[in-house]
Protein backbone atom coordinates (compact mmCIF):
# COMPACT_ATOMS: atom_id res chain seq x y z
CA UNK A 1 0.00 0.00 0.00
CA UNK A 2 1.48 3.51 -0.45
CA UNK A 3 2.05 6.36 1.49
CA UNK A 4 -0.58 8.02 0.48
CA UNK A 5 -3.27 5.31 1.25
CA UNK A 6 -1.96 4.44 4.53
CA UNK A 7 -2.70 8.18 5.34
CA UNK A 8 -5.70 8.18 3.99
CA UNK A 9 -7.27 5.10 6.04
CA UNK A 10 -5.47 7.31 9.04
CA UNK A 11 -7.70 10.26 8.08
CA UNK A 12 -10.96 7.84 7.44
CA UNK A 13 -10.43 6.49 11.32
CA UNK A 14 -10.15 10.15 12.34
CA UNK A 15 -12.94 11.60 10.63
CA UNK A 16 -15.37 8.81 12.48
CA UNK A 17 -13.67 10.05 15.50
CA UNK A 18 -13.39 6.55 17.21
CA UNK A 19 -10.65 5.16 19.22
CA UNK A 20 -8.38 2.74 18.07
CA UNK A 21 -8.53 0.12 20.10
CA UNK A 22 -6.17 -3.32 20.17
CA UNK A 23 -2.49 -3.40 19.78
CA UNK A 24 -2.34 0.81 19.50
CA UNK A 25 -4.27 1.02 22.54
CA UNK A 26 -2.24 -1.75 24.52
CA UNK A 27 1.34 0.43 23.40
CA UNK A 28 -0.13 4.11 24.38
CA UNK A 29 -1.27 2.68 27.55
CA UNK A 30 2.24 1.44 28.42
CA UNK A 31 3.79 4.64 27.14
CA UNK A 32 1.30 6.45 29.00
CA UNK A 33 2.02 4.71 32.36
CA UNK A 34 5.80 5.05 32.27
CA UNK A 35 6.46 7.86 30.19
CA UNK A 36 7.36 9.86 33.83
CA UNK A 37 8.23 6.82 35.95
CA UNK A 38 12.11 6.65 35.04
CA UNK A 39 12.23 10.41 35.06
CA UNK A 40 14.80 10.22 37.81
CA UNK A 41 16.86 8.28 36.56
CA UNK A 42 17.01 9.93 33.35
CA UNK A 43 17.10 13.40 35.01
CA UNK A 44 18.77 13.39 37.89
CA UNK A 45 18.28 15.46 40.83
CA UNK A 46 20.71 18.36 39.96
CA UNK A 47 18.95 21.23 38.48
CA UNK A 48 18.03 20.54 34.72
CA UNK A 49 17.01 23.10 32.45
CA UNK A 50 15.87 21.89 29.05
CA UNK A 51 15.28 23.90 26.28
CA UNK A 52 13.08 23.61 23.53
CA UNK A 53 13.43 25.33 20.00
CA UNK A 54 11.09 25.62 17.42
CA UNK A 55 9.93 27.73 14.65
CA UNK A 56 6.24 27.57 15.45
CA UNK A 57 5.10 30.41 18.09
CA UNK A 58 2.18 29.08 18.69
CA UNK A 59 3.53 25.98 20.18
CA UNK A 60 5.01 27.56 23.27
CA UNK A 61 1.69 27.44 25.45
CA UNK A 62 1.97 23.90 24.61
CA UNK A 63 5.50 23.44 25.56
CA UNK A 64 5.20 25.67 28.59
CA UNK A 65 2.24 23.79 30.20
CA UNK A 66 3.49 20.46 29.76
CA UNK A 67 6.69 21.67 31.32
CA UNK A 68 5.13 22.90 34.07
CA UNK A 69 3.24 19.40 34.71
CA UNK A 70 6.70 17.82 34.38
CA UNK A 71 8.08 19.60 37.05
CA UNK A 72 5.44 18.32 38.97
CA UNK A 73 6.44 15.02 38.78
CA UNK A 74 10.08 15.96 39.02
CA UNK A 75 10.80 18.71 40.41
CA UNK A 76 14.50 19.37 39.43
CA UNK A 77 13.72 20.15 36.06
CA UNK A 78 12.15 23.66 34.28
CA UNK A 79 11.67 23.66 30.64
CA UNK A 80 12.04 26.79 28.58
CA UNK A 81 11.13 27.55 24.87
CA UNK A 82 12.99 29.42 21.95
CA UNK A 83 10.46 30.06 18.85
CA UNK A 84 10.95 32.50 16.13
CA UNK A 85 9.49 32.48 12.50
CA UNK A 86 10.28 29.50 10.16
CA UNK A 87 12.79 31.45 7.84
CA UNK A 88 14.81 32.92 11.38
CA UNK A 89 14.57 29.42 13.15
CA UNK A 90 16.15 28.03 10.03
CA UNK A 91 18.81 30.59 10.46
CA UNK A 92 19.35 30.55 13.84
CA UNK A 93 19.49 26.40 13.50
CA UNK A 94 22.12 26.31 10.80
CA UNK A 95 24.57 28.21 12.95
CA UNK A 96 23.96 27.23 16.31
CA UNK A 97 23.97 22.82 15.65
CA UNK A 98 27.44 23.04 13.81
CA UNK A 99 28.54 24.75 16.76
CA UNK A 100 26.80 22.62 19.07
CA UNK A 101 24.59 25.69 20.64
CA UNK A 102 21.18 25.02 19.93
CA UNK A 103 18.48 23.74 22.51
CA UNK A 104 17.95 20.39 23.88
CA UNK A 105 15.14 19.78 21.75
CA UNK A 106 14.81 20.81 18.34
CA UNK A 107 11.28 20.27 16.70
CA UNK A 108 11.11 20.49 13.18
CA UNK A 109 10.37 18.20 9.80
CA UNK A 110 12.74 15.24 8.99
CA UNK A 111 13.49 16.64 5.50
CA UNK A 112 15.07 20.29 6.56
CA UNK A 113 17.17 18.29 9.18
CA UNK A 114 18.32 15.67 7.06
CA UNK A 115 21.31 17.89 6.09
CA UNK A 116 22.43 17.93 9.88
CA UNK A 117 21.75 14.27 10.07
CA UNK A 118 24.55 13.84 7.31
CA UNK A 119 26.93 15.88 9.36
CA UNK A 120 26.18 13.59 12.54
CA UNK A 121 24.30 16.10 14.66
CA UNK A 122 21.56 14.29 16.09
CA UNK A 123 21.53 11.84 19.03
CA UNK A 124 20.61 8.46 18.11
CA UNK A 125 16.99 7.53 19.51
CA UNK A 126 16.72 5.46 22.47
CA UNK A 127 15.55 2.01 21.46
CA UNK A 128 12.49 1.81 23.72
CA UNK A 129 11.06 4.83 22.40
CA UNK A 130 12.21 3.80 18.64
CA UNK A 131 9.80 0.49 19.31
CA UNK A 132 6.98 2.70 20.66
CA UNK A 133 6.94 5.28 17.45
CA UNK A 134 6.69 1.73 15.25
CA UNK A 135 4.26 0.16 17.72
CA UNK A 136 0.74 1.47 15.71
CA UNK A 137 0.35 4.48 18.08
CA UNK A 138 1.38 6.43 15.02
CA UNK A 139 0.05 5.88 11.66
CA UNK A 140 2.33 4.28 9.08
CA UNK A 141 2.87 7.25 6.86
CA UNK A 142 3.81 9.74 9.95
CA UNK A 143 6.24 7.22 10.65
CA UNK A 144 7.36 7.33 7.22
CA UNK A 145 7.52 10.50 7.01
CA UNK A 146 10.17 10.78 9.73
CA UNK A 147 12.33 8.34 8.94
CA UNK A 148 15.40 9.54 7.07
CA UNK A 149 17.71 6.79 5.24
CA UNK A 150 15.39 4.17 6.80
CA UNK A 151 16.32 5.19 10.53
CA UNK A 152 14.09 7.18 12.76
CA UNK A 153 15.67 10.19 14.31
CA UNK A 154 13.00 12.30 15.84
CA UNK A 155 9.24 11.75 17.18
CA UNK A 156 6.60 12.94 15.79
CA UNK A 157 4.93 15.83 17.21
CA UNK A 158 2.08 17.43 15.75
CA UNK A 159 1.03 17.44 11.39
CA UNK A 160 -0.34 19.92 9.21
CA UNK A 161 -1.50 20.41 5.73
CA UNK A 162 -3.72 22.62 3.88
CA UNK A 163 -7.39 22.80 3.61
CA UNK A 164 -9.66 25.78 1.82
CA UNK A 165 -10.73 28.64 4.36
CA UNK A 166 -14.01 30.49 2.93
CA UNK A 167 -15.94 32.76 4.59
CA UNK A 168 -19.76 31.75 5.23
CA UNK A 169 -21.40 35.48 5.01
CA UNK A 170 -19.37 36.36 1.61
CA UNK A 171 -20.16 33.23 -0.28
CA UNK A 172 -24.52 33.72 0.61
CA UNK A 173 -23.58 37.22 0.18
CA UNK A 174 -22.31 36.55 -3.37
CA UNK A 175 -25.45 33.87 -3.93
CA UNK A 176 -22.87 30.99 -3.97
CA UNK A 177 -24.36 27.79 -2.33
CA UNK A 178 -22.18 25.70 -0.44
CA UNK A 179 -18.12 26.01 -0.68
CA UNK A 180 -15.88 25.31 -4.07
CA UNK A 181 -15.18 21.45 -4.33
CA UNK A 182 -12.83 21.58 -8.15
CA UNK A 183 -10.02 23.81 -9.15
CA UNK A 184 -12.31 25.69 -11.80
CA UNK A 185 -15.09 26.43 -9.44
CA UNK A 186 -12.33 27.80 -6.86
CA UNK A 187 -11.14 30.23 -9.48
CA UNK A 188 -14.68 31.19 -10.44
CA UNK A 189 -16.07 31.66 -6.97
CA UNK A 190 -12.80 34.01 -6.22
CA UNK A 191 -13.76 35.95 -9.74
CA UNK A 192 -17.59 36.70 -7.64
CA UNK A 193 -16.12 37.10 -4.41
CA UNK A 194 -13.31 40.45 -5.05
CA UNK A 195 -14.58 43.64 -4.59
CA UNK A 196 -12.82 46.52 -6.16
CA UNK A 197 -12.85 50.13 -4.19
CA UNK A 198 -14.15 53.64 -5.77
CA UNK A 199 -10.98 53.72 -7.29
CA UNK A 200 -10.89 50.25 -9.40
CA UNK A 201 -8.16 48.22 -6.61
CA UNK A 202 -8.63 45.41 -5.04
CA UNK A 203 -10.16 45.98 -1.33
CA UNK A 204 -11.08 42.22 -0.90
CA UNK A 205 -9.65 39.29 -2.87
CA UNK A 206 -11.55 36.51 -4.08
CA UNK A 207 -9.21 34.15 -3.57
CA UNK A 208 -5.66 34.81 -1.38
CA UNK A 209 -3.08 33.75 -2.96
CA UNK A 210 1.26 33.35 -1.43
CA UNK A 211 2.89 35.97 -3.67
CA UNK A 212 6.06 36.94 -1.64
CA UNK A 213 7.92 36.59 1.44
CA UNK A 214 11.01 34.88 2.61
CA UNK A 215 12.34 31.40 2.42
CA UNK A 216 10.94 28.52 0.03
CA UNK A 217 7.28 29.22 1.51
CA UNK A 218 6.13 30.72 -2.03
CA UNK A 219 6.91 27.65 -3.68
CA UNK A 220 5.36 25.42 -0.91
CA UNK A 221 2.26 27.16 -1.49
CA UNK A 222 2.50 27.09 -4.92
CA UNK A 223 2.60 22.71 -4.93
CA UNK A 224 0.14 22.72 -2.62
CA UNK A 225 -2.21 23.96 -5.89
CA UNK A 226 0.08 21.91 -8.11
CA UNK A 227 -0.56 18.93 -6.49
CA UNK A 228 -4.25 19.38 -7.95
CA UNK A 229 -3.31 18.28 -10.94
CA UNK A 230 -1.44 15.30 -9.07
CA UNK A 231 1.78 16.84 -10.13
CA UNK A 232 4.35 18.08 -7.59
CA UNK A 233 7.66 20.39 -7.81
CA UNK A 234 10.09 16.98 -8.20
CA UNK A 235 9.03 13.22 -8.89
CA UNK A 236 11.04 10.35 -8.24
CA UNK A 237 11.40 8.46 -11.56
CA UNK A 238 13.48 5.61 -9.68
CA UNK A 239 14.90 5.13 -6.19
CA UNK A 240 16.78 8.24 -5.41
CA UNK A 241 16.73 9.23 -8.71
CA UNK A 242 14.58 12.84 -8.87
CA UNK A 243 13.73 15.41 -11.78
CA UNK A 244 11.71 18.55 -12.00
CA UNK A 245 7.98 18.03 -11.90
CA UNK A 246 6.73 21.59 -12.16
CA UNK A 247 7.17 22.39 -15.84
CA UNK A 248 4.91 20.37 -17.76
CA UNK A 249 1.39 21.66 -19.14
CA UNK A 250 0.12 21.76 -15.08
CA UNK A 251 2.63 23.80 -14.29
CA UNK A 252 2.43 26.25 -17.12
CA UNK A 253 -1.52 26.13 -16.63
CA UNK A 254 -1.24 26.81 -12.78
CA UNK A 255 1.53 29.97 -13.33
CA UNK A 256 -0.88 31.41 -15.93
CA UNK A 257 -3.68 31.53 -13.23
CA UNK A 258 -1.94 33.16 -10.88
CA UNK A 259 -0.66 35.89 -13.17
CA UNK A 260 -4.44 35.86 -14.68
CA UNK A 261 -6.15 36.32 -11.39
CA UNK A 262 -3.72 38.97 -10.51
CA UNK A 263 -4.26 41.25 -13.88
CA UNK A 264 -8.14 40.50 -13.86
CA UNK A 265 -8.38 42.14 -9.98
CA UNK A 266 -9.14 38.74 -8.40
CA UNK A 267 -6.14 39.20 -6.19
CA UNK A 268 -3.66 42.47 -5.66
CA UNK A 269 0.00 42.42 -4.08
CA UNK A 270 -0.90 45.78 -2.81
CA UNK A 271 -3.74 44.18 -0.14
CA UNK A 272 -2.76 42.35 2.78
CA UNK A 273 -2.31 38.15 2.21
CA UNK A 274 -3.03 34.59 4.40
CA UNK A 275 -4.50 34.71 7.81
CA UNK A 276 -4.31 38.00 8.42
CA UNK A 277 -6.28 38.94 5.56
CA UNK A 278 -8.98 36.70 5.90
CA UNK A 279 -9.29 37.52 10.09
CA UNK A 280 -9.76 41.60 9.09
CA UNK A 281 -12.26 40.56 6.21
CA UNK A 282 -9.63 41.29 3.64
CA UNK A 283 -10.09 37.66 1.38
CA UNK A 284 -12.95 35.91 1.23
CA UNK A 285 -10.80 32.51 0.18
CA UNK A 286 -7.37 30.96 1.14
CA UNK A 287 -5.39 28.03 1.49
CA UNK A 288 -3.74 27.23 4.59
CA UNK A 289 -2.99 25.07 7.43
CA UNK A 290 -4.99 23.98 11.06
CA UNK A 291 -3.29 26.34 12.80
CA UNK A 292 -5.68 29.17 11.49
CA UNK A 293 -8.70 27.74 13.49
CA UNK A 294 -6.21 28.19 16.48
CA UNK A 295 -5.74 31.73 15.80
CA UNK A 296 -8.63 33.00 14.81
CA UNK A 297 -9.77 31.37 17.95
CA UNK A 298 -7.93 34.00 20.21
CA UNK A 299 -7.15 37.07 17.53
CA UNK A 300 -10.65 36.86 15.77
CA UNK A 301 -13.45 35.68 17.72
CA UNK A 302 -16.18 37.09 16.15
CA UNK A 303 -15.26 35.20 13.21
CA UNK A 304 -16.20 31.99 14.58
CA UNK A 305 -19.44 31.43 13.13
CA UNK A 306 -18.55 32.93 10.33
CA UNK A 307 -16.53 30.80 8.33
CA UNK A 308 -15.69 26.86 7.71
CA UNK A 309 -13.31 24.73 5.81
CA UNK A 310 -13.34 22.61 3.11
CA UNK A 311 -11.34 20.01 1.64
CA UNK A 312 -8.92 21.13 -1.33
CA UNK A 313 -10.19 19.28 -4.63
CA UNK A 314 -7.73 16.33 -5.11
CA UNK A 315 -4.64 16.64 -2.69
CA UNK A 316 -2.68 18.57 -0.29
CA UNK A 317 0.97 18.61 1.24
CA UNK A 318 1.81 16.63 5.16
CA UNK A 319 4.29 18.04 6.91
CA UNK A 320 4.74 16.17 10.01
CA UNK A 321 7.52 18.26 12.58
CA UNK A 322 9.31 15.88 14.90
CA UNK A 323 11.37 16.13 18.01
CA UNK A 324 14.96 15.76 17.51
CA UNK A 325 17.71 15.66 20.28
CA UNK A 326 21.10 17.10 19.34
CA UNK A 327 24.14 15.46 20.04
CA UNK A 328 25.87 18.05 21.78
CA UNK A 329 23.44 18.62 24.22
CA UNK A 330 24.26 17.80 28.14
CA UNK A 331 20.61 16.71 28.80
CA UNK A 332 20.13 14.44 26.29
CA UNK A 333 18.78 11.10 28.49
CA UNK A 334 16.43 13.82 30.09
CA UNK A 335 15.41 15.63 26.86
CA UNK A 336 14.33 12.27 25.45
CA UNK A 337 11.96 11.50 28.26
CA UNK A 338 10.44 15.12 28.43
CA UNK A 339 9.92 14.07 24.61
CA UNK A 340 7.77 10.80 26.00
CA UNK A 341 5.76 13.01 28.22
CA UNK A 342 4.93 14.81 24.70
CA UNK A 343 3.42 11.56 23.50
CA UNK A 344 1.21 11.34 26.36
CA UNK A 345 -2.34 11.43 24.64
CA UNK A 346 -3.22 14.58 27.42
CA UNK A 347 0.05 16.37 26.00
CA UNK A 348 -1.24 15.15 22.48
CA UNK A 349 -4.78 16.28 22.44
CA UNK A 350 -3.29 19.63 23.99
CA UNK A 351 -1.73 20.18 20.74
CA UNK A 352 -5.52 20.81 19.12
CA UNK A 353 -6.96 22.56 21.53
CA UNK A 354 -4.31 24.83 22.20
CA UNK A 355 -2.05 25.52 19.31
CA UNK A 356 -4.71 24.73 16.40
CA UNK A 357 -2.53 21.96 14.62
CA UNK A 358 -3.01 18.31 14.19
CA UNK A 359 -1.99 15.88 17.29
CA UNK A 360 0.61 13.06 15.37
CA UNK A 361 -0.94 9.77 17.55
CA UNK A 362 -3.82 7.74 15.22
CA UNK A 363 -5.23 6.69 18.99
CA UNK A 364 -7.13 9.81 20.05
CA UNK A 365 -10.52 10.47 20.69
CA UNK A 366 -11.80 13.65 19.14
CA UNK A 367 -14.65 13.67 19.80
CA UNK A 368 -15.22 16.37 22.01
CA UNK A 369 -13.06 18.63 20.21
CA UNK A 370 -14.53 18.34 16.98
CA UNK A 371 -17.64 18.99 18.39
CA UNK A 372 -16.93 22.36 19.22
CA UNK A 373 -14.29 23.02 16.43
CA UNK A 374 -16.44 22.86 13.18
CA UNK A 375 -13.83 24.76 11.53
CA UNK A 376 -11.76 21.46 11.12
CA UNK A 377 -14.04 19.60 9.09
CA UNK A 378 -12.15 20.37 5.84
CA UNK A 379 -9.17 18.81 7.52
CA UNK A 380 -10.90 15.13 8.32
CA UNK A 381 -13.31 14.94 5.35
CA UNK A 382 -11.85 14.13 1.40
CA UNK A 383 -13.30 13.59 -1.70
CA UNK A 384 -12.91 9.89 -2.70
CA UNK A 385 -8.85 9.39 -4.16
CA UNK A 386 -7.69 12.50 -2.28
CA UNK A 387 -3.75 12.25 -2.13
CA UNK A 388 -1.08 13.15 0.51
CA UNK A 389 2.45 14.42 -1.33
CA UNK A 390 5.69 14.56 1.29
CA UNK A 391 8.19 16.43 1.32
CA UNK A 392 11.37 14.29 -0.36
CA UNK A 393 13.51 13.70 2.18
CA UNK A 394 16.95 15.30 0.41
CA UNK A 395 19.47 17.63 1.81
CA UNK A 396 19.03 19.94 -1.16
CA UNK A 397 15.30 20.30 -1.34
CA UNK A 398 15.27 23.26 0.55
CA UNK A 399 17.69 24.99 -1.89
CA UNK A 400 15.91 24.05 -4.86
CA UNK A 401 12.38 25.04 -3.48
CA UNK A 402 13.67 28.39 -2.04
CA UNK A 403 14.99 29.09 -5.42
CA UNK A 404 11.92 28.41 -7.59
CA UNK A 405 10.10 30.57 -4.17
CA UNK A 406 12.76 33.71 -5.69
CA UNK A 407 11.69 33.34 -9.24
CA UNK A 408 8.04 32.88 -8.59
CA UNK A 409 7.59 35.66 -6.52
CA UNK A 410 9.64 37.84 -9.26
CA UNK A 411 7.03 36.64 -11.48
CA UNK A 412 4.30 37.27 -9.78
CA UNK A 413 5.42 41.25 -9.41
CA UNK A 414 6.13 41.20 -13.54
CA UNK A 415 2.14 39.70 -13.91
CA UNK A 416 1.16 42.88 -16.05
CA UNK A 417 3.59 41.78 -18.79
CA UNK A 418 3.52 38.24 -18.91
CA UNK A 419 -0.23 37.50 -18.46
CA UNK A 420 -1.55 35.55 -21.08
CA UNK A 421 2.02 35.02 -22.55
CA UNK A 422 2.07 31.16 -22.75
CA UNK A 423 5.32 30.75 -24.72
CA UNK A 424 7.02 33.43 -21.82
CA UNK A 425 5.53 31.29 -19.04
CA UNK A 426 6.90 28.08 -20.62
CA UNK A 427 10.18 29.01 -21.30
CA UNK A 428 10.51 30.50 -17.63
CA UNK A 429 9.41 27.45 -16.39
CA UNK A 430 12.13 25.66 -18.39
CA UNK A 431 14.39 28.02 -17.32
CA UNK A 432 14.11 27.25 -13.71
CA UNK A 433 13.47 23.28 -14.04
CA UNK A 434 16.69 23.39 -15.45
CA UNK A 435 18.31 24.54 -12.67
CA UNK A 436 16.27 22.54 -10.42
CA UNK A 437 17.75 19.45 -12.23
CA UNK A 438 21.38 20.90 -11.70
CA UNK A 439 20.53 21.03 -7.89
CA UNK A 440 19.95 17.42 -8.17
CA UNK A 441 22.84 16.60 -10.67
CA UNK A 442 25.56 18.57 -8.26
CA UNK A 443 23.86 16.55 -5.11
CA UNK A 444 23.99 13.22 -7.44
CA UNK A 445 20.12 12.50 -7.04
CA UNK A 446 19.24 13.90 -11.50
CA UNK A 447 17.70 11.11 -12.95
CA UNK A 448 19.31 10.18 -15.99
Amino acid sequence: MSRAHRWQAYLTGLAAIALVAGASATSAVAQDATSGAGAGDACGTDPVTLSVWGGFPEMDPVYTAAGAAYKALHPNVDVTTFSTDLRGFEQKLTTALPTGTAGDIIVYGADWLSRFIDQGLFAEMPADLDSFIKSGAFDPAIVADTTYKDRLWGVPEFVGWAALYYSTDMLQEAGLTGPPTSMDQIVDYAKKLTKLDESGNVARSGLSLRLSGQGSGVAQKFWIWLAQSGKSLITEVSPGKWKADYNGPEGAKLLGMYLDLLKNKVDSPDIDHDAQAFETGVTAMFARESWVNGEIATSAPDLIGHYDTVSLPAASIAETQSMFVPKASLNQACAWDFIKFLTDQPQQLSIATTAGWLPTRADLDLTEFMQANAGYGGFFTHPDGFKFQFNPKLPEFDELETKLATHLADTYADYANLAGDTAKIQSLLDTWAAETNAILDKNGHLAP
